[in-house]
């Protein structure tokens, strides 16, 4: 048994990865020595710029991996924490404890026209044209003015929003502020006020919402005051319109009719009478009769001629008197017309003393003067009939739900408010977290 060689004693240590190696056992001063040549070792590393924790990590690669997804996974959970469950979890402790409640106060109105509708009309408002168009396009104005500038300026005096808006100042996230510009006061009004337009029926709803129900109901019911008179006044300027181009239409007419008027004022000083027509009338009569009376002396003449001669007292008298009615014949047809000689070669020069030349002159003025008032005539009738139907168009404004007054808080939303706020932040920490996977896997 002492002839037996005794095997060296060994030290087990664990390997990292679970597998066992054995290294000789140390016995006695053997242990401070390696550890003095394991310092100087390390000493010498370092002296020639080697890292022994990265040569370390290089022998044994699974070790620093397993402790490096530890830190990383314990700082994505504390990165959630941080800013996920923390941020969410005051801002839901905000809602329900601090946030104050918020009373609603709902009207409902319509735009109408008073015009009555023929029974031709009826299938073009059902197909959605006819007189529902302008009700329409009205309501759209209506709705566009609640939330427009416009209507902060048009509210009364009497109404003080930034009071009214302010009355929960602890609530620092719903109240509006003070001293805020116009477009910031805008911006909060339409988050309180809710403007919706059902163009099926026409009908527009309006939803206040303030911290008190009584002002929500007086908000409401100065929206539905300034909203009546905004229609009242498309209605008046609509019926302006209307009216306007009868009235302009009225005007040109008597415009033209009073200038021909004086044309033909103009026209009787120069010629110095009042109707050439009539004045010609007397001449074709003037005529006729010279013409009868030269025919009955020619006649009497042939009559003579059969017992006297020529040269008789009685023939020569009436052969003066032919040709004297002969002569004022001639004189009369002259003032009549021409005969076929250009105007400007007769005596009178250019011609304008006939009385052809002007009855035609008065003719033309004559007509146009009776169309000039035949069109004045029918502008008034028509002008008439405009303000009629502009009086039948009137818009007015019909209100279906008055302004309601609410006995229990239906905003904020407090759980849906917290529930938003956990699922955009969680989405925003997903993001970022997968980011980081997506570089850290392409380096």
């Amino acid at each position: 048994m002492s002839s037996e060689k005794k095997m060296p004693e060994t030290e087990v240590r664990p390997d990292p990865k679970g597998a066992v190696f054995t290294l000789p056992a140390k016995k006695g001063g053997s242990v401070s020595k390696t550890s003095d040549r394991d310092g100087k070792l390390v000493a010498r590393l370092k002296k020639s710029g080697l890292d022994p924790q990265k040569l370390l990590d290089l022998a044994l690669p699974g070790t620093t991996a397993k402790s490096v997804a530890k830190t990383r996974h314990r700082l994505i959970l504390f990165g959630f924490f941080l800013f996920v469950a923390l941020p969410s979890a005051l801002f839901s402790a905000y809602m329900f404890f601090w946030a104050s409640d918020q009373y609603h106060s709902t009207t409902a109105f319509a735009i109408r026209s008073s015009d009555p509708v023929a029974a031709t009309e009826i299938l073009g408002m059902v197909m959605g044209g006819g007189g529902s168009e302008s009700t329409t396009s009205n309501s759209y104005i209506v709705s566009d003015y609640i939330q427009s500038q416009a209507i902060l300026e048009d509210l009364p005096e009497d109404i003080d929003l930034q009071a009214i808006f302010n009355r929960e100042a602890s609530d620092f996230l719903f109240s509006m502020g003070t001293d805020l510009p116009i477009e910031d006061q805008l911006d909060y009004w339409n988050s309180m006020v809710d403007v919706s337009f059902d163009s099926t029926s026409s009908v527009i709803y309006v939803e206040v919402r303030s911290f008190r129900p009584e002002d929500s109901v007086t908000i409401a019911e100065a929206v539905l005051e300034r909203s009546e008179i905004l229609v009242n006044k498309l209605s008046e300027a609509n019926r302006r319109q209307t009216v306007r181009y009868a009235e302009e239409s009225v005007a040109r007419a008597e415009a033209r009719l009073k200038a021909i008027r004086k044309q033909m004022l103009a026209y009787r000083q120069e010629t110095q009478e009042v109707d050439p027509e009539a004045n010609a009338e007397i001449a074709s009569e003037m005529i006729a009769g010279l013409d009868q009376e030269r025919a009955s002396r020619e006649a009497e003449k042939a009559t003579l001629m059969g017992y006297l001669d020529e040269e008789s007292p009685r023939i020569r008298m009436l052969d003066q008197q032919i040709a004297a009615l002969e002569g004022q014949i001639t004189s009369v047809r002259q003032r009549l017309g021409t005969g076929g000689v250009p105007a400007g070669q007769t005596e009178t020069g250019d011609g304008r003393d006939n009385l052809s030349l002007r009855l035609a002159d008065y003719s033309d003025l004559a007509v146009e003067e009776e169309f000039a008032q035949q069109l004045y005539v029918t502008s008034l009738a028509s002008l008439e009939r405009a303000r009629q139907e502009a009086d039948n168009k009137s818009l007015y404004l019909a209100t279906f739900i008055h302004p309601t007054l609410s006995e229990q808080a239906q905003y904020p939303g407090r759980f849906l408010y917290s529930l938003a706020a956990f699922l955009m932040l969680a989405g925003l920490w997903s993001v970022a977290v997968l980011l980081y996977y997506n570089v850290r896997d392409r380096t």
